[in-house]
């Protein structure tokens, strides 16, 4: 089987993931996916922070009694969710050939972790529920004894330039022509995507 190594980006209630090949010298995208973690249609489990901030959408609701509960709840959701929709992932790579060696997990800056500072704005509720599947997502992949690793985002592509002797935005436009058989989209957000897996490869 082919070694891979998969990146992950979250996003609200689902997670953005690239495969690539670990075995060769040269980056070999595999696989572009979406990861839904959670039911879009269930949203205090897809958008917690929201409901307990009292938003939907943009639109001002009131809200719950008791906004801890509501997170609580979705914290505990979410993780076996995120479990479940990680094994699917594993038996999808290995039905096509690829044994999954490690993961690697994007992350951010500035991350606030009070709640009511959380729900002090709407930017701040957007950074939590992304921050809330980045947990999701890292206990699957401690419940599932996945080998994984922290990448921060905005260093990425510099950091595997500097390694490779080239530059972002050259890796970026080789990239472009590097479009897995699977992939719907290959946006940029992807090839980041290829390019954080590309620093993690299992050895």
């Amino acid at each position: 089987m082919v070694r891979a190594c998969v990146a992950f980006k979250a996003h609200q209630g689902w997670a953005a993931a690239t495969a690539v090949d670990c075995t060769g010298q040269a980056l070999r995208p595999l696989a572009a996916l979406r990861v839904q973690i959670v039911d879009p249609d269930n949203r205090e489990v897809a958008e917690p922070y929201h409901v307990a901030g009292g938003w939907h959408g943009l639109e001002r609701v009131p809200r719950p009694d008791d906004p801890q509960a509501v997170i609580e709840r979705a914290q505990r959701a979410q993780a076996a969710g995120a479990i479940t929709a990680l094994e699917v992932l594993r038996d999808e790579l290995a039905g096509g050939g690829w044994d999954w060696q490690r993961a690697v997990l994007l992350t951010r800056r500035g991350i606030v972790h009070d709640l009511e500072e959380s729900l002090a704005s709407h930017a701040h509720i957007h950074i939590a529920e992304g921050d809330a599947i980045r947990t999701a997502l890292r206990r699957g992949f401690e419940a599932l004894q996945i080998d994984w690793v922290p990448q921060d985002e905005k260093e990425t592509s510099q950091t595997l330039a500097e390694r490779v002797g080239s530059s972002a935005a050259k890796l970026d436009a080789a990239l472009k022509d590097l479009k897995p058989d699977n992939a719907v989209s290959w946006s940029k957000e992807y090839r980041l995507l290829a390019m954080a897996a590309a620093l993690h490869t299992a050895s």
